[in-house]
């Protein structure tokens, strides 16, 4: 009675599509093993593709994890008026600092500017004439901002708001610097989707290619097929799992290309950041980027597999 029940599941079609799942999954592996040299070469051209737009977007992500050291990132200074006292001053900035604009604000009485000044400049015997200290209050703001990618605020809306406030004499900053560099950083971005749309484009070319000489060396297999009564689906089948196995393995062995590259950087790195002093070190791909960059090869190669054998089914107008 068991074995009669499990002969009737097996002759349902949700365990017959399995079935024919799992053959075709093995066939298409198999057909790799048996092809080692144009298999290796096919994967080789499709990794090589995969890792420059990746190894450019690890290039852009450590880079981003330079604004880490706040030194890098501009300042923004409120000269207050002559007439605000230092708790005044100390209440300003205690309220900026509750900005979500804003990640630091460190007040400069007029006292410590004037002694600064003094031992700048060498005129404190000069300096020490006057009636009256000269030098205002002043606040260094340290916005919330990161010079690659999104800088997250307007430093000039910024710089507006804040001289709305009634204490505030003058706002300066110097961000012609940062303008730039985010203006660079802006066309890396650009050039990094670029690059990768076009590279996309050849390993979906290459994998492409690849299923349709597998499909012309298996001409006459499928034309028996076809006389014996195989459905489009039957014949589509194992060469789809063939294009996701080579833009899968490809996806990997970019993955490899790209770490080893870095192991030939991080030494080299690492005592250039301790020359200029800095806590930098290079990192990899994240777990996000990894699964991206498979699932996005793997894509390339299902489309790229469809594409071929679509385009052959249509031509041999098979029912």
């Amino acid at each position: 009675m068991s074995s009669s029940n499990t002969q009737t599941q097996a002759n349902t079609p949700i365990f017959s599509r399995f079935g024919q799942h799992r053959i075709a999954f093995k066939h298409s592996l198999k057909q790799l093993w048996l092809t080692p040299l144009s298999t290796w070469i096919t994967l080789a051209a499709i990794a090589i593709a995969l890792s420059l737009p990746a190894g450019l977007h690890l290039l852009l992500q450590n880079l981003k994890t330079l604004t880490d050291d706040k030194r890098e990132i501009p300042t923004i200074s409120l000269f207050l008026k002559q007439d605000v006292t230092v708790q005044q001053a100390r209440d300003r900035a205690e309220l900026l600092s509750d900005l979500n604009e804003i990640d630091n604000v460190l007040l400069v009485t007029r006292e410590d500017a004037l002694e600064q000044f003094k031992q700048l400049t060498g005129f404190a015997e000069t300096l020490e004439t006057l009636n009256e200290n000269p030098l205002p209050h002043v606040l260094v703001i340290t916005p919330h901002m990161q010079l690659v990618g999104d800088p997250g605020i307007d430093l000039e809306k910024l710089a507006r708001q804040l001289e709305l406030y009634s204490d505030v004499d003058v706002v300066q900053m110097d961000i012609e610097w940062v303008q730039r560099l985010l203006a660079i950083f802006r066309i890396a971005d650009r050039a990094v989707l670029v690059i990768s749309a076009l590279l996309a484009l050849t390993v979906l070319l290459v994998i492409g290619n690849t299923i349709r000489l597998n499909i012309e060396n298996r001409k006459e297999e499928i034309e028996v097929s076809q006389l014996i009564g195989a459905t489009n689906a039957y014949i589509r089948r194992p060469f789809l799992y063939g294009g996701v196995w080579y833009g899968l393995f490809g996806g990997i062995l970019s993955l490899v290309i790209v770490h080893t590259s870095l192991l030939f950087l991080v030494g080299p790195v690492n005592q250039l950041a301790r020359l200029y002093g800095s806590n930098f070190t290079i990192t990899g791909l994240d777990v996000k980027a990894t699964l991206f960059i498979l699932i996005v090869s793997s894509a390339l190669g299902l489309l790229g597999a469809l594409l071929a054998v679509g385009k052959h089914l249509r031509q041999n107008t098979i029912t």
